[in-house]
């Protein structure tokens, strides 16, 4: 009986010990298939386990790296909120970033060094699956900890599991009415979550109190952070330097000596370039090294290994959580855009253009009432930026962003998860020739040595929907050109001539095709029998003459046809809403009568080229069709008009300047250059109310032009190029143009200043100046009432005839401007 009962009392236990047998077998299977995979001796009894193995997270290790500068400054700004701002309101600060790149570590960080300045703090993690009542409780039992000396939880809340939210937000509210708090809400990633339940529970008491948010999301940053409250702001997290990255790795694997042997140099430089200053992708790699052996033969196998490295290995498993976890959360659409950047180099720049471009043509965008497809597309390629899905490149003063790239570790995961889903086939030097697939859904080739010779017949390409093609492909007689293909990019691609383009009218369900900065210098005449095209993209290449078949494409909606000339019959192609193109020859110029058809444009890029002969004008008297052909585009929607009229003097300046019956109401761009440019600035310019981003090429600048400036309450920027000096200068008046940003003048040295009051947001200036020996006595330019100005470049092109004293003479003055 006895037994009985020992046998019943200890059965929860002895199953408890079972589990954990069973796990701790389970990991040594695993670790014995790690140690055969990279040939590691077997250790001894006696061998001691290198710490790295434990893997703490980066947030954990002692000494953080890199770690110090990013806290100073934001404690620094936080302390110059409560100064510059209302003092005693509560601030918040938003730290936002990529997967794995510290932000719960810096949120530590600042935390630990303000620690002693609060009565209260709380450190709760939110998380994917945010419980609203298990956070709350976390509060709350911190808050009430902080304010005991014992460590014991407050006996008024030792029922605290059975309370009502209600009662939760209540208590927290109660605590911290009357005390300076310090709560930092780590991994936050919806607004919702904010706004709608932890802001409401934490009250302005106007006592200095600070809340830190940590998050992937940029809209959720900025929800946590109005920009219309003072001291609020949001710091986005930056990866590491090269220096502390190193630090950071070597410092793992070898102690804080560093003293590793040379032979590793070159792979480990390679290693640290894959994690492009991520501290946990660091931290994760460097432990799985830690117990390789020390040949830079096994380090090379796992840096070419990383992809499945992460899908399967456990020491890699909380790099791979931290970043699938953000790509599971997507929608499905966005999952297929993400997915489908594998299609792309590693570590390259992907223009948001094509990118776009090419979702719509491969049918990954849905259609929206009210909206063009471009417009979804594009607010697809803003919410995976948003998300930290992908990393913004080439920013603007709009706000708009032009370019994008994926983390080279994001990169490993999506290529590894296209290839297991057959969803991008990657063939060439980096990925190998591998052609065991049942069919190819989408191909992206790198030519290279890797893939000369390679047998197109191994490959099932009967259901290849696009084609990628990188590198050079000059050795190749063909590549593969499927006729169910949509989508077709040879950008950048060396080596592309018509023997590789001999079946393209074959491909009647194409909707994309792009030679953007090849070396073709023509179009085959078949181009006219892609019904479906939407997008070709001729940009920086040597085709000059587009087949009059081109005008066949009544679906296309993007021609961007670089120095190609404008065929004739372009009126016929009335879905076109982008065009860019040149007008030189007289074929070219009767088309552009044409012009006035296409009543989806909303975007023309024309350089038009006129001839000088000798003592004659480059035209013969007669108006010119241009600007007439203007004025009917402004009927419609146009909203970008970009003119570079080269070889002409001053008759068709003039004829903008004068004759244009009706500018185009809805322009947001306007740009007019070239060699001659206007007498003045064009009055008509004073009507563009929408306009944000202006350029032009005038004679000179006096009074009455700044006054038509003054009149444009919405320019963002302005790039001014004047042809002629003036001894009396230019000064822009106050209160004159309130929310431009960027301001480029471009013109002979001539007294340049500000009045109080003017461009209260410009931040970038940038000077351009050609300077002759008689404008030395003008030299008068300052910015002193330029307020907001973070960037002043100026750049100065001496002419002959000036000695070295007076160049020297030049910078100093231009320097004394800026306070250098």
């Amino acid at each position: 009986m006895v037994m009985v009962r020992h046998f019943v009392s200890t059965l929860l236990a002895r199953l408890q010990i079972a589990r954990q047998v069973r796990s701790l077998l389970d990991r040594a299977t695993k670790l014995d298939q790690l140690r055969k995979r990279y040939e590691l001796p077997v250790p001894s009894a006696t061998s001691p386990i290198p710490a790295s193995v434990q893997l703490p997270s980066y947030a954990e290790t002692t000494n953080m790296v890199g770690i110090d500068s990013p806290r100073d400054e934001i404690i620094a700004k936080l302390t110059s909120a409560r100064t510059r701002h209302e003092a005693g309101r509560r601030r918040v600060v938003s730290m936002v970033g990529f997967a794995g790149v510290g932000k719960t570590t810096l949120a530590k960080a600042v935390y630990s060094s303000l620690d002693d300045r609060f009565q209260c703090k709380a450190f709760v993690t939110v998380s994917r699956k945010f419980q609203l009542k298990r956070v709350l409780k976390d509060i709350l039992q911190q808050l009430t900890t902080s304010n005991r000396s014992s460590s014991m939880p407050d006996p008024a809340i030792v029922s605290v599991d059975t309370w009502e939210v209600s009662k939760l937000g209540k208590e927290i509210r109660d605590n911290l009415k009357d005390k300076r708090y310090l709560i930092i809400i780590d991994d936050l990633w919806e607004i919702s979550t904010w706004n709608d339940h932890i802001s409401h529970v934490l009250p302005e008491n106007s006592l200095d109190s600070i809340i830190i948010t940590t998050t992937r999301n940029e809209l959720v940053a900025n929800a946590c952070c109005p920009r219309y409250h003072p001291g609020h702001f949001v710091h986005r997290v930056a990866p590491l330097n090269e220096i502390d990255s190193r630090s950071l790795f070597f410092g793992r694997i070898f102690g804080p000596e560093q003293n590793y042997p040379r032979v590793l140099e070159q792979v480990s430089k390679k290693i640290l370039k894959k994690c492009a200053g991520l501290p946990l992708a660091i931290v994760c790699i460097s432990s799985l090294l830690a117990v390789t052996s020390i040949e830079a033969k096994k380090w090379e196998k796992v840096y070419s290994s990383l992809g499945s490295e992460i899908e399967n290995n456990d020491v890699l498993s909380r790099l791979k959580q931290a970043l699938r976890v953000g790509y599971d959360d997507l929608p499905q659409h966005l999952k297929v855009c993400r997915l489908y950047l594998s299609a792309f180099p590693e570590n390259g720049k992907i223009e948001r253009d094509r990118l776009t471009r090419r979702w719509i043509a491969e049918g990954f965008v849905d259609e929206k009432p009210g909206e063009a497809m471009q417009e979804v597309a594009e607010d697809y390629f803003s919410e995976l930026i948003e998300r930290s899905m992908i990393q913004a490149v080439d920013a603007d003063c709009f706000g708009e962003i032009h370019a994008c790239r994926i983390h080279n570790m994001m990169f490993e995961l999506i290529a590894m998860k296209s290839h297991e889903e057959n969803f991008v086939t990657l063939i060439g030097n980096r990925r190998g020739t591998s052609t065991q697939r049942t069919y190819v859904r989408r191909l992206s080739l790198e030519c290279g040595t890797t893939t000369d010779g390679l047998d197109w017949s191994s490959l099932n390409l009967a259901h290849t929907r696009s084609l990628t093609v990188y590198g050079n492909i000059d050795s190749l007689d063909s590549v593969p050109l499927c006729r169910f293909l949509r989508m077709l990019d040879f950008e950048c691609c060396v080596g592309v001539s018509s023997r590789h383009l001999k079946d393209i009218g074959e491909l009647i369900m194409l909707k994309y095709l792009s030679f953007k900065s090849t070396w073709i210098s023509e179009l085959p005449a078949q181009i006219g029998e892609l019904k479906c095209l939407e997008t070709l993209d001729l940009m920086q290449t040597n085709v000059r003459e587009l087949p009059m078949q081109v005008t066949r494409l009544q679906r296309l909606v993007h021609l961007l046809a670089g120095v190609a000339e404008l065929p004739q019959g372009i009126g016929n192609m009335k879905s076109l809403q982008t065009l860019c193109i040149r007008v030189a020859g007289k074929s070219s110029k009767e088309a552009v009568k044409e012009l006035h058809r296409l009543t989806n444009l909303t975007k023309l890029e024309m350089s038009y080229v006129g001839v000088h002969r000798k003592g004659k004008s480059s035209q013969d008297g007669s108006p010119d069709i241009l600007p007439s052909t203007i004025s009917k585009l402004g009927n419609y929607n146009l909203q970008s008009l970009h003119l570079n009229l080269l070889g002409y003097s001053t008759s068709l300046f003039l004829q903008i300047q004068i004759l244009l019956p009706s500018p185009p109401a809805n322009l947001q761009s306007l740009r007019i250059s070239g060699d001659y440019g206007f007498q003045s600035v064009p009055k008509w310019i004073r009507s563009l109310n929408d306009l944000t981003d202006l350029e032009l090429t005038v004679r000179m600048v006096g009074t009455q032009d700044l006054e038509i400036l003054k009149g444009l309450p919405n320019l963002v920027r302005f790039r001014l190029t004047i042809k002629e000096s003036s001894k009396e200068g230019i000064t822009i008046p106050g209160s004159s143009l309130p929310f431009l940003k960027e301001l480029f003048i471009h013109r002979r040295i001539m007294p340049v200043s500000f009045n109080q009051g003017v461009m209260p947001k410009l931040e970038k200036f940038e000077l351009q100046l050609r300077a002759y020996q008689e404008d030395l006595k003008f030299i008068r330019t300052t910015i002193d009432h330029l307020q907001s100005l973070k960037e002043f470049q100026f750049t100065i092109a001496v002419q002959r005839g000036l000695s070295d004293f007076q160049v020297e003479y030049l910078k100093s003055s231009f320097k004394s401007a800026v306070f250098i």
